[in-house]
């Protein structure tokens, strides 16, 4: 039980960290846009609700779906600075950020499903041992 608190916190900590650096460089240095209080403030909630739910996630036993809602992160945040290196108009900004959250549900759901068929799994191989 120890060890899965101490994972527990790593993963919301390390996933906050990454996510607001993540945020920070890529709307510091790539977009070149001035960045207040509020965009910290702001920066700081979504990545505590991204480690948060990471690693509820992992505390639930539910290890496939973090894992895919952490790739998903990954794959977000790739296409968020693909967005923004392409600029779009002045839409890639906005662009970006959709396309990381989309990607964020994509690897949520997918990680959801995926945990439901291996639990399905695990339910018909144990009612084919019996």
């Amino acid at each position: 039980m120890k060890k899965t608190k101490t994972t527990f916190w790593v993963i919301w900590i390390m996933v906050s960290i990454l996510s607001f650096l993540f945020f920070l460089l890529g709307i510091k240095f790539i977009l070149e846009s001035q960045i207040t209080i509020q965009n910290v403030i702001a920066y700081i909630i979504v990545s505590l609700i991204f480690g948060a739910v990471s690693s509820s996630l992992y505390l639930l036993k539910l290890k496939i779906a973090c894992i895919a809602l952490i790739a998903g992160l990954i794959v977000g945040f790739c296409e968020m600075y693909r967005m923004f290196f392409n600029d779009l108009n002045g839409w890639g900004d906005l662009v970006g950020l959709m396309s990381l959250f989309t990607w964020m549900v994509i690897g949520l759901c997918s990680g959801v499903i995926g945990q439901f068929g291996y639990f399905l799994y695990k339910k018909i191989s144990l009612h084919k041992e019996i």
